[in-house]
């Protein structure tokens, strides 16, 4: 089968809309979290160098920000629950070619600003 796809060799890894560097100016105030967003910034990057070194194999790296998913961690005022942002990540993942090859996207497929 040519091409990238997660049906072949893939590396989706779970980022954050606070790993954004675009973002931090409308986020910052209500959660500031420099630590967790720094951790997600490297793990961007790395995604994205990982992209870069692996293309002439084919294997296919993302970045999925799951939403703010009503969990232990994003709270009770989370937008969605957990089944909707699985089932979306799940969904995106699947979709997934050699043009989202080093994307960086939300559970629905939207791109996040960097």
């Amino acid at each position: 089968m040519p091409g990238m796809s997660t049906r072949k060799a893939a590396v989706v890894n779970m980022s954050s809309v606070l790993g954004s560097m675009q973002a931090v100016k409308e986020s910052y105030s209500y959660f500031s979290a420099v630590s967790y967003r720094i951790s997600k910034a490297a793990l961007n990057m790395l995604t994205l160098c990982g992209a870069e070194e692996l293309k002439k194999d084919e294997i296919l790296f993302a970045l999925l920000h799951p939403g703010w998913v009503r969990t232990d961690m994003g709270g009770e005022e989370g937008e969605i629950d957990t089944p909707e942002s699985v089932q979306g990540m799940l969904h995106v993942m699947a979709s997934l070619t050699e043009k989202q090859n080093g994307a960086f996207l939300d559970y629905k497929g939207q791109p996040i600003p960097w």
